[in-house]
């Protein structure tokens, strides 16, 4: 069945004549690790593509302040009930009305249990923590899978609030350049690990964290073959950093 990623028929895509383009992606099993603010608009983008499986990961609890930092609009009574949602069985119940394929996790990745993800074809990296970060993309480089780590950094200055987006891909062919850009410990001065987070900032993370992804499929042309991207808010500037030939 051509459609059978969907629960219904991808009318957008053949609109638009690509359909040919979105065979790309048939035959992949996509991870996302952390379904915080950035991780739930990633699952929001990739949801609209016909991968075969979408792994979500997250130990934690959907909270009220989560509703603020999700795509869509959480019905005010889902809080109401115990508080005990989780991320991971509140997200698939939202995408899989669309998406055949999605398969929640409730639980964290750890070193004793990485290897669950042998089979995956690529990873989206969403989480706070450094320590974890370390881990986790270690693991994913001796089992040859390909990632996404996102990130961002944003303070306040007087009156208005500036910082950095961060997207960093690590794979077989390129991943010296991990180690500068991302540490494996927690620092107070640490540039990503600030706890203000805005929807509209989470968003732009996972749309650029998608596109890249598009890219390594073959869905998007790269001319640059970039590793590393910074999207600095005040000046409106995207550096894109830390190339393959």
């Amino acid at each position: 069945m051509e459609n059978e990623a969907f629960k219904y028929p991808d009318t957008n895509s053949t609109r638009g004549k690509i359909e040919f383009l979105n065979r790309k992606f048939k035959k992949q099993r996509i991870a996302i690790i952390g379904m915080g603010g950035t991780g739930s608009y990633i699952l929001d983008l990739v949801s609209k593509t016909p991968v075969k499986e979408i792994h979500i990961y997250d130990g934690d609890i959907f909270q009220l302040h989560n509703a603020f930092r999700a795509p869509g609009a959480t019905a005010a009574e889902r809080f109401d009930i115990d508080g005990t949602i989780n991320k991971v069985d509140y997200y698939f119940e939202v995408y899989s009305k669309m998406h055949n394929g999605i398969i929640p996790h409730f639980k964290y990745i750890t070193e004793e249990n990485i290897n669950e993800l042998g089979n995956i074809n690529y990873i989206f990296i969403s989480v706070d923590k450094n320590k974890v970060r370390s881990m986790l993309m270690n693991g994913l480089l001796k089992m040859d899978i390909p990632f996404i780590d996102v990130g961002m950094g944003i303070n306040m200055l007087e009156d208005s609030l500036l910082g950095t987006i961060r997207v960093t891909t690590g794979r077989k062919e390129k991943n010296d350049h991990i180690k500068n850009r991302i540490g494996s410990e927690e620092f107070d001065e640490n540039e990503y690990a600030t706890n203000i987070q805005i929807a509209d900032l989470n968003c732009l993370n996972a749309v650029l964290a998608v596109i890249k992804w598009k890219k390594l499929s073959g869905f998007y042309q790269d001319l640059k073959n970039e590793h590393n991207s910074l999207f600095c808010i005040n000046t409106n500037k995207l550096l894109n950093e830390d190339h393959t030939a």
